[in-house]
């Protein structure tokens, strides 16, 4: 009877325990359908950018045939009742239009491209670059100012109000902006438009003759705004893990990457970490990732030997 009793006691915490678990094995099954059901869509997005970048090689031959051939995609994308791709229905549309419009842009029939620019809800960033890039080519000068003025803070911004400032004729307008594009945006000069803006900075200074055009953004998903980039990524999600498993991070809240070697030309990557109330500053190496703290008040330097040791000593 004793031993009848212990066997209900101990099923009853299993019973108990079960039930207190079953709403987190719930959580996690759920978690993990929702993980694999965003794959399956992302999956078509990716299949569709593959059909979009040979069209676009295809458009640099024969812009023509390739609109037809995004008429026909409309049509398609339309008719698709598949459970993921039904999902990226809008995402297609949005870029056969943008594309459409980049085509009429560059074989000129600018009224065309401004017209499948009117499906965009959003006429900020690249759709408003795109727009003032149309009525500059139409001579409409005060409308492609309206649509400058609507850009708002996006990737080419600067580099785009000073090919406005060149194409109306104002040299003086377009070297103060591309200057100041320059100087705002020292952190990002190994992206494209910074790039372009110095090139174009080095150009008026020559006297070299002014542009008539706004550059028009692609859709295009090889275009490349940041080449190195990816690699950067790559170091960052190492850095990241590395951090991750040290002792002194654990219950982490926040990471800020204060300065990296692509925009410093350092050797190292500054990392902030937040972590139980605590700020934590790191030298990470690019090679080795050797990690360092950095005490940024008194600007010293120690391995995370050195460090340990005067926290345990109270140093």
């Amino acid at each position: 009877m004793r031993n009848l009793k212990i066997t209900t006691f101990f099923l009853l915490i299993l019973l108990f325990s079960c039930k207190e678990n079953a709403p987190d094995m719930t959580f996690e099954k759920s978690h993990i359908a929702m993980h694999q059901e965003d794959e399956k869509i992302s999956e078509e997005m990716r299949n569709f950018e593959v059909v979009l970048t040979k069209l676009y090689r295809e458009s640099e031959k024969n812009p023509n045939r390739v609109l037809l051939k995004i008429d026909s995609l409309f049509t398609a994308n339309q008719n698709k009742t598949d459970k993921y791709k039904s999902q990226i229905k809008p995402n297609i549309d949005q870029s056969l239009h943008s594309f459409k419009a980049e085509l009429f842009y560059h074989i000129g029939k600018y009224k065309e491209s401004i017209r499948e620019l009117n499906f965009e809800d959003d006429k900020t960033g690249n759709t408003a670059i795109s727009y003032a890039a149309n009525y500059v080519k139409l001579k409409d000068f005060k409308t492609a100012k309206s649509f400058i003025d609507s850009i708002g803070n996006s990737n080419g911004d600067y580099y785009a109000i000073g090919n406005y400032y060149e194409s109306i004729g104002d040299k003086t307008s377009a070297l103060k902006t591309y200057k100041y594009g320059l100087k705002d945006d020292k952190s990002r000069k190994h992206f494209i438009y910074y790039i372009w803006t110095q090139k174009r900075v080095d150009e008026l200074e020559k006297n070299k003759p002014l542009l008539n055009e706004i550059f028009f953004p692609t859709g295009n998903p090889n275009f490349e705004i940041c080449e190195i980039c990816n690699v950067d990524n790559e170091k960052r999600h190492k850095i990241t893990q590395l951090l991750i498993k040290m002792p002194e991070n654990q219950h982490w809240s926040s990471t800020t990457i204060l300065e990296s070697p692509y925009d410093t030309g350092k050797s190292y990557y500054w990392i902030r970490v937040e972590a139980e109330n605590k700020e934590l500053n790191y030298y990470v190496d690019q090679k080795t990732f050797e990690i360092k703290y950095f005490n940024p008040k008194t600007k010293t330097l120690k391995t995370l030997e050195e460090w340990r040791k005067g926290n345990k000593n109270g140093l």
